[in-house]
This record gives C-alpha cells, sequence and structure tokens, in this order.
C-alpha cells in the first residue's frame, strides 16, 4: 500500500515533466494529412511540386518547370520571395497543340513574368506575357499536391 501511495503522489510531477518536453526548446512541426508542410519565409520558394488545377510545376533552386494542359513553362531564374510572401521571375511560356509536332515547327515560346504570393503551403501564380502585358493565367497551386493535367490532343 506504502508503494502504491507513493507512486500516486509522484504522478502529477512525472506529468509536468513530460508536458515540459513540448515547450523546452523543442520545435513542434505542423502537420496535414501526415506530412510535414513547410512555412514559407524570405527567401526562396520552396522546393518541390506544386499542383492545381490543370497545372504542375517543380520549383528548383534554379527556376521551376511548369506543365499546363495545352502549354508549358519555363521559370529560368531562382523564385525569390519577400517577406511579404510576393515572389516575381521571369521566364518562357510555350504554347502547345493537339496532335504530333513537326520538326522544323519549333515553338520559340514567348518571354513571361511569372508573378504572385505564397505562404509556403499554397500559392496565387499569375503569368503575364512581358511584351504585350496579356495575362496568359491565373492559378493557385498547393506544395505537396498532385495535379492530373489534360494534354491537347
Amino acid at each position: 500500500m506504502n508503494q502504491l501511495t507513493t507512486v500516486l503522489a509522484a504522478l502529477p510531477l512525472l506529468m509536468a515533466i513530460f508536458a515540459q518536453g513540448d515547450s523546452c526548446g523543442s520545435v513542434k512541426q505542423e502537420s496535414n494529412n501526415t506530412k510535414d508542410v513547410a512555412v514559407q519565409q524570405e527567401g526562396r520558394m520552396i522546393k518541390g511540386t506544386w499542383g492545381g488545377d490543370h497545372i504542375s510545376m517543380e520549383v528548383t533552386e534554379e527556376g521551376a518547370q511548369i506543365e499546363f494542359d495545352c502549354a508549358h513553362g519555363i521559370v529560368s531564374e531562382p523564385l525569390r520571395v519577400d517577406g511579404q510572401g510576393k515572389f516575381r521571375a521571369s521566364g518562357t511560356h510555350f504554347k502547345e497543340s493537339a496532335g504530333p509536332q513537326r520538326a522544323d515547327d519549333e515553338d520559340k515560346g514567348v518571354p513571361v513574368i511569372y508573378s504572385g504570393t505564397t505562404d509556403g503551403k499554397t500559392a496565387t501564380f499569375k503569368i503575364t506575357n512581358s511584351a504585350t502585358d496579356e495575362v496568359i493565367g491565373t492559378f493557385s497551386l498547393t506544395l505537396g499536391k498532385r495535379s492530373r493535367i489534360h494534354k491537347c490532343l
């Protein structure tokens, strides 16, 4: 009976010690569907696969490769993000057409500006033709999301 009393008396102390583990210098990571979710900080856009409706983007150290339903694009410089989550980078946008492409019919693409905002989990992505200021499209992307692209047939 004396051991039981000692254990019961020590139980609140042990619980307090274990509860301190989360607040004493350890870093708590957010989780989304058991995947770690990064938080965007000033610097560069988080590398990895970003997906949305009719768009897929692979962000790398050098820029990004983008696939659309009937087009593809290249961000030709690192996607730098400011303290407010805004980004702007130069690149090229290539329209695609249905059917096979002729070897001598290579599309050079159009110069574009890829711009938008991100919080590290989601991004709004706008593509603007550099020469005409025409907005080619605006897309929403999510880090780690796989998207379904329907190429032109």
